[in-house]
């Protein structure tokens, strides 16, 4: 069994178990995970997808079952910090990629791309894999924007399953991501699942990722907002007022309550 005393320290933040993790120690977490060769999925948690968590137990739960869940943006890094009254580190999921990508080079990582639009899993495969010369691109495939039949259920699951992956990327938004990865866990016999969702687009070239110092100050749902094109706008200005408040409220409510502990947790383990 997994050494859950040395890996996998989290936090809880509305009864969701998040990884206190910088982006070196996610890595090792990772690793430890397909070195496993068992069936486990991550998630990146962002503000929008903690929305919809906290509105929607189903989306809630999908995420607390994710064997990692790292804090993904600056409203669960502040969270997590008030939490524990300590720094917390972001491990956003488009940094991730191409940290494991550069990463998994020396160790022969299999890269599997699910997601994206026409085209565009193809073109990210092959923009990282320049980067990194020596990457295995295990495969690529883009879903159509519709359920999948039966038996293209069943072809999927053969192209993943022959590819050998190590890594199965898929980036279909959140939270229709988690909820795929959660559906298809154990049935696709692959060891790690990651749901990464605009890093599809943003190492595609398909959309501009926002600049390093944006990304710095915590500031890249601003610039997503107004430079993500019309869905984003209008999904943020819808989620961002409801956000902000429940934030306040869980920042006031902290300053009643003694700092929590970081605990140890299995992957996947729901505890």
């Amino acid at each position: 069994m997994i050494q859950s005393k040395t890996l996998f320290q989290t936090g809880k933040i509305h009864g969701i178990p998040i990884n206190v993790s910088n982006i070196d120690q996610a890595l090792s977490e990772v690793e430890t995970l397909i070195q496993l060769r068992e069936h486990h999925y991550v998630c990146f948690f962002e503000g929008n997808l903690f929305f919809h968590a906290l509105f929607d137990k189903e989306v809630h739960d999908v995420i607390a079952g994710a064997s990692l869940i790292y804090p993904d943006g600056i409203v669960l890094q502040k969270e997590l910090e008030w939490h524990l009254r300590q720094c917390v580190s972001r491990v956003s999921g488009p940094s991730f990629m191409l940290r494991a990508c550069e990463y998994g080079v020396a160790r022969q990582w299999r890269h599997f791309f699910l997601g994206g639009g026409d085209g565009v899993a193809q073109k990210l495969a092959d923009n990282l894999k320049s980067k990194n010369p020596g990457m295995i691109v295990a495969g690529c495939y883009t879903p159509p924007f519709r359920d999948l039949t039966e038996e293209e259920e069943i072809q999927v699951k053969a192209m993943i399953e022959e590819s050998r992956a190590d890594l199965l990327w898929v980036g279909l938004g959140g939270p229709k991501q988690e909820f795929w990865m959660k559906r298809h866990l154990k049935k696709i016999n692959v060891p790690v699942m990651l749901g990464v969702g605009a890093a599809f687009d943003f190492h595609s070239g398909r959309r501009t990722w926002a600049p390093r110092w944006v990304r710095k100050l915590g500031l890249e749902w601003l610039y997503r907002t107004f430079c993500g094109g019309s869905r984003i706008f209008m999904r943020n200005m819808k989620t961002i007022p409801l956000l902000c408040l429940c934030v306040l409220f869980d920042y006031v409510a902290r300053l009643f309550r003694p700092a929590a502990k970081i605990t140890a947790r299995v992957p996947g383990q729901q505890n």
